[in-house]
């Protein structure tokens, strides 16, 4: 196995990566991005994902990994060595494990009336908490997220490495308009709205039909536009000694609900 040593930053392929991994409009341009972590490249290699080049830093890998990067080496592809400075300027980790993929990552075309369940992401701009709900959505057997122009890149290394493969096995669609929602999914839009609504533990039914879960920016919370296409306001009730929930708690919590209440159903036909 042969592995192509990179020392400098003027390297052509070393500045590409770096401009994936600095730019969510560069990963859009060459539909592409790189996906840091063992555990990635471990989640690849189940799902049949042949990444286009590995990353490696200098100083080797773990045992757990130095299998299948031979694997994917005798299958062609390229192993390049970056200096452990170069490595890190591009790893979305402090400490990171020393291996890094670059994918192809493909757009998706918005279905019409397809029946299922969605998630929404409504301006959320944190790539951590993208990653985080990404990875919540298909715990809970959701695998259909959507995602406003306003919100971070799905496919950020960032966000690849907080969902921990959940990407691999999920649909995404990025830079969808909340009045696009309805031509796309048959379900019912739900908006996530500690502003108001109904509570999402007394309000009964919701959950019997394909739903799509709406949720908003820490902070701003729902834009204007998500709250004017919402079949239904919902919140979720909290202690008055805290004020609100992190959008990846908040997300859990109503999509886990969701899951409950569906097996309470099926228990009792």
């Amino acid at each position: 196995m042969q592995y192509r040593i990179i020392e400098s930053e003027s390297n052509a392929k070393y500045k590409r990566w770096k401009k994936l991994f600095e730019s969510a409009r560069f990963i859009k341009k060459e539909g592409a991005t790189l996906a840091e972590g063992a555990h990635l490249i471990i989640t690849m290699k189940e799902k049949g994902v042949k990444p286009e080049a590995l990353l490696l830093r200098e100083g080797g890998v773990s045992d757990e990994v130095a299998e299948i990067i031979e694997d994917f080496a005798n299958n062609g592809v390229p192993c390049y060595v970056l200096a452990n400075a170069l490595y890190d300027k591009i790893s979305p980790v402090e400490h990171g494990a020393g291996i890094m993929a670059e994918i192809k990552i493909t757009a998706n075309e918005l279905p019409v009336k397809e029946r299922c369940d969605v998630l929404y992401l409504d301006g959320v701009q944190d790539p951590g908490n993208v990653g985080t709900l990404i990875r919540t959505a298909v715990a809970a057997g959701v695998s259909t997220i959507a995602a406003s122009r306003e919100s971070a890149s799905l496919w950020s290394p960032k966000a690849l490495r907080a969902a921990m493969g959940a990407h691999f096995s999920a649909r995404l669609f990025e830079n969808v308009e909340p009045e696009e929602l309805d031509a796309a999914f048959d379900a019912v839009c739900l908006a996530a709205d500690a502003r108001g609504g109904s509570d999402i533990y007394e309000t009964a039914d919701w959950e019997k039909t394909a739903t799509v879960w709406m949720m908003g920016a820490e902070g701003p919370g729902l834009s204007d536009k998500a709250l004017n296409v919402a079949d239904r306001r919902l919140y979720i009730p909290i202690e008055s000694g805290c004020e609100s929930l992190n959008v990846g708690a908040a997300a859990a919590v109503c999509l886990f609900e969701q899951k409950r209440r569906r097996i309470a159903f099926k228990s009792l036909k």
